[in-house]
């Protein structure tokens, strides 16, 4: 008869090896969490952000013109290589704001909120409702001309709040309301 649980190491104690019972994660990146999993943020939050960044754009590209003249003005041509720092630094932000907008998600289940984001490190925060202690909507000017909110969550026990930008009014409302009423069950229970 064979056995389908894996045998215990050799040399090892045999009451120390532990075999996994419950579900196993697949390796399939669509079903890891932040995928299909998540609710995206709104895509409003593409130009938001570059509407938000262009006060540093026009500094980065007064950089790169000091930079220009710089080199032209004293002749030595290696000046005006520095100002490929600031384009680059341009560059970067255009390609990449549309990327690091969609890979932020966050989902309501049952007992918690699951906040991801970030493209090369991800980050991926859980937020017991019973942990929660203040909710608070943030808009600025970028962000109520596009008519989205940031979700500001305040917990027992963590250094600072958790935030989670790009939410349209109504979401952010509704999370507000969600978080607070979970959390004020969950303290009644206890």
């Amino acid at each position: 008869m064979m056995s389908t649980a894996p045998e215990t190491p050799e040399g090892a104690d045999p009451a120390l090896h532990v075999v996994p019972t419950g579900p196993t994660l697949p390796d399939d990146p669509s079903s890891l969490l932040g995928a299909s999993a998540l609710r995206p943020v709104s895509a409003k939050l593409i130009p938001a952000r570059y509407v938000a960044a262009s006060i540093g754009y026009v500094f980065c590209l007064l950089l790169l013109a000091g930079a220009i003249v710089a080199a032209v003005l004293t002749g030595w041509w290696w000046l005006g290589l520095t100002g490929l720092i600031p384009l680059l630094i341009i560059a970067q932000s255009l390609a990449l704001t549309p990327r690091r907008v969609r890979a932020i998600g966050y989902h309501d289940g049952q007992e918690e909120l699951t906040i991801a984001s970030g493209i090369m490190f991800r980050e991926v925060k859980t937020i017991p409702y019973g942990r929660v202690q203040s909710v608070k909507i943030d808009e600025g000017p970028v962000d109520r001309k596009y008519g989205l909110a940031k979700l500001s969550v305040s917990t027992a026990g963590e250094g600072g709040p958790v935030l989670l930008p790009g939410l349209p009014r109504d979401e952010a409302e509704r999370l507000r309301t969600l978080l607070t009423e979970r959390g004020i069950e969950i303290m009644a229970a206890l």
